[in-house]
């Protein structure tokens, strides 16, 4: 895992699945087996390189956890987690959708438990306990971990929930494994020094050793990073920390020096080196273990179980990115939630597919289900020596192995997110490891969640939720008014505010309507407010402090004595208005209507009562005259359209039928209609006395493209394409009126067409 984990996680801002494998990864061998020797040669290779770097990681894993009052039980420690190397690796080989998938123990993991054990050795029910009572709850809450994550992925992808993860702030995630990488390092520290405070390390003989040992680890750390950086080669961690051992033991001999010698000075881990399997009793760690300190630990082992998911599907979505095939990250779940349950009822870690692992094995030629059951084949061979193995690695290649994750992991999450995040967002990276260095793990973790809970709110207030602040003078409703009418509605349109609102509205976006209409009200270049339209069609809810803020303006409003209308509301939308003091049904201050489209009508038919109607036009000449101007031809236009009385529900124009009519509705109301696939009728818009209709298709021609309804008693005149054509001949003068007529009407709707679509792009 030395040479792979620290990409485990890799994934970009905006493509969290698409992982990078670092380039020493990334090379294959250049003398590999063809044909079938290759497909047998390659899972064995790989199997081999794989083992040995498991099994080094275990160690160090170990080393990390049982350390100080602990250290009794390092050889366990090693056992166990190396088993559970072998029980991820199998179960994942064995079930994964993805056949090469490479299960493995993930350094993050291990780096917050290994904090939460030592939090809880300090717990005052474990001071005076057994050493035999301390190891077994360090135990507890190493498989309770693993329990918990296997029982979380294993629900979650049962439900189907897995999505729901991929919400959680890149932030977060970044800042908790740098945070990971922050407590490698400083359990690497302690691994090395102890407990000795800084003066014990200055003043004190074996405080100078330590320091030393230090020294050693974080050169051999150097050493393997800088290795790790300019070597391709897959086995270049093994290789770097094989030849560290030789070293080691050459220097052994060259001094003189013992293996117990060694020990005294903290060179080998502080234990005889043993013969045989240790694993820890799952009965011994039932029955041993302190559960209050185990519960106290619940928060970091929760927090582990939600890293780890995270991890799962951002490897599962690397994994098909790179593959360019698709992944069923559920099933990984539950798989993995699986391998995960068993692992814990054995006391050990909890783990996944690594997603580095996986690739290099592809690239090495490995593609079936036999690299990950290679794998913990290799491992199990190694499983009876683990505790003897243990016990001859250096002290300094495991604190360095340690120093080398932790820093990799700062680099790539810390360091490099710098470039891909805002400042904002990698402040919050940075605090998290910070926060868990002044605070511990707990008080980094909380500190993280309310920052980036902060810059959420932050920023998510600063994306509008008004869709469009117009004017009725811009926003029209469907009914087709004669050209009068629509001039006053240019005059005194600005009368009216219309608020398109979207989005959910909350504390922090809401005082954005309360600012537009606030100004609105107070714009002395415009004419006085007289109504304000909330449109809530695309707003998905609200709090209770954007409810409030709506009886805030209700208020302003009647005050001013502007109408307060609101439309397009769902139930939702409506019962926590009325929760929370705004009654849209009972309030008097307060208009409702079901749409935009209703709220624009009911507002126009108000600023327009004071204009002459219909009836007021003496003849059909009169409003041609106000329409496209005096001429003493108007009486011979009126002469050569034929009139047409209807009664309800008569079609005067039919979809489909040619376009050969055109249309003055001079008296009643029509309604423009078009017919759904299922027979239904919907009304598209209401057209009233003075409007022209079938102008477009007296020029392109084609058929009909919707019906005209009359809905009350209504009086026509109309015009035939081919009257127009006899008339273009015989008698151009009252044709050019014909055309100015059609042309007047087209422009008038285009002007208003322009005005909406300006409006929305503002």
């Amino acid at each position: 895992m030395a040479t792979v984990n620290v990409s485990n996680y890799k994934f970009q801002p905006e493509l969290p699945a698409d992982a990078v494998i670092p380039a020493r990864e990334a090379t294959v061998p250049k003398t590999l087996p063809k044909g079938r020797l290759a497909r047998l040669a390659a899972p064995l290779l790989f199997a081999g390189i794989a083992g040995i770097d498991g099994l080094g990681t275990s160690i160090a894993f170990a080393a990390l956890i049982f350390t100080g009052p602990l250290a009794a039980g390092f050889g366990m420690g090693v056992g166990v987690i190396l088993l559970s190397c072998v029980v991820i690796a199998l179960l994942i080989a064995l079930r994964s959708r993805y056949p090469s998938s490479v299960g493995q123990v993930q350094e993050a993991s291990i780096a917050i438990l290994a904090t939460a054990i030592a939090g809880a050795m300090a717990q005052p029910s474990l001071q005076s306990a057994s050493e035999a009572a301390r190891i077994d709850t360090a135990f507890a809450i190493l498989g309770t971990s693993a329990v918990v994550t296997g029982a979380i992925f294993w629900i979650f992808g049962a439900c189907r929930f897995g999505r729901l993860v991929r919400f959680m702030p890149f932030s977060v995630v970044a800042g908790f494994l740098a945070g990971s990488g922050f407590l490698l390092i400083q359990g690497a520290i302690m691994m090395v020094v102890g407990d000795r405070s800084l003066a014990q390390l200055l003043i004190q003989p074996l405080g100078h050793q330590a320091l030393a040992n230090l020294y050693i680890a974080l050169i051999f750390a150097i050493v393997l990073t800088l290795a790790l950086k300019n070597a391709s080669n897959p086995v270049t961690a093994p290789l770097v920390m094989l030849a560290g051992a030789l070293l080691f033991y050459a220097m052994l001999a060259v001094i003189g020096a013992s293996a117990e010698q060694a020990r005294m000075l903290q060179w080998l881990p502080s234990m005889p080196p043993t013969s045989g399997l240790q694993l820890p009793s799952p009965l011994a760690i039932v029955t041993g273990a302190d559960w209050g300190v185990v519960a106290h630990a619940l928060p970091a082992i929760a927090s582990v179980a939600l890293l780890s998911m995270v991890g799962v599907l951002l490897n599962t979505s690397g994994l098909e990115v790179a593959t360019r095939r698709e992944i069923d990250a559920d099933a990984e779940l539950r798989i993995a939630g699986l391998a995960n349950l068993v692992a814990g009822g054995l006391g050990g870690a909890p783990g996944f597919s690594g997603l580095s692992m996986t690739l290099l094995a592809n690239r090495m030629g490995a593609h079936a289900r036999s690299v990950g059951i290679a794998t913990a084949g290799v491992l199990l061979l190694m499983l009876p020596f683990a505790s003897q193995l243990a016990g001859a690695m250096p002290t300094f290649i495991a604190a360095g192995l340690m120093l080398t994750l932790g820093f990799e992991l700062i680099h790539d999450w810390l360091w490099g997110s710098r470039r891909q995040l805002p400042v904002s967002e990698w402040l919050v990276v940075l605090a998290i490891p910070l926060g868990m260095l002044a605070f511990g793990f707990i008080g980094g973790m909380a500190l993280g969640l309310a920052l980036s809970i902060v810059t959420f709110v932050y920023n998510y207030a600063r994306l509008s939720v008004i869709r469009a602040d117009t004017s009725g003078r811009q926003r029209r409703s469907s009914i087709d008014r004669p050209i009068a009418e629509n001039a006053v509605l240019d005059l005194e349109g600005d009368q009216v505010q219309v608020l398109e609102l979207q989005e959910f509205l909350f504390f922090g976006t809401v005082e954005q309507i309360i600012g537009a209409v606030r100004q609105r009200l107070a714009d002395r270049t415009r004419l006085s407010l007289r109504f304000v339209i909330l449109d809530f069609r695309r707003v998905s809810g609200m709090d209770a402090a954007a409810c409030a803020a709506f009886v805030k303006i209700r208020n302003m409003l009647v005050a001013s004595e502007v109408e307060l209308l609101v439309c397009g509301l769902n139930k939702r939308v409506e019962t926590a208005l009325r929760r929370n003091g705004l009654d849209v049904v009972d309030d008097p201050t307060v208009g409702i209507e079901r749409d935009l489209d209703h709220a624009l009508e009911r507002c126009e038919e108000r600023l327009l009562a004071s204009l002459p109607r219909e009836v007021d036009w003496n003849d059909v000449e009169d409003y041609l005259a106000q329409t496209i101007g005096p001429n003493a031809r108007l009486h011979d236009l009126v002469a050569a359209m034929e009139r047409i009385d209807l009664e309800p529900g008569d079609r005067f124009i039919r979809a489909g039928e040619p376009g050969d009519d055109l249309f003055l509705l001079w008296k009643g109301r029509a309604k423009v209609e078009a017919r759904l696939p299922d027979g239904r009728s919907l009304r598209l818009r209401t057209v009233k006395p003075g409007v022209v209709l079938g102008e477009i298709a007296i020029y392109r021609g084609g058929p009909r493209t919707a019906d005209v309804v009359a809905e009350v008693p209504s009086t026509v005149y109309r015009l035939v394409r081919q009257q127009l054509r006899h008339l273009e001949k015989a008698d151009p003068q009252l044709a050019l009126l014909i055309h100015r007529l059609c042309a007047t009407t087209l422009a008038e709707r285009l002007t208003i067409a322009n005005r909406v679509v300006q409006s929305l792009h503002e």
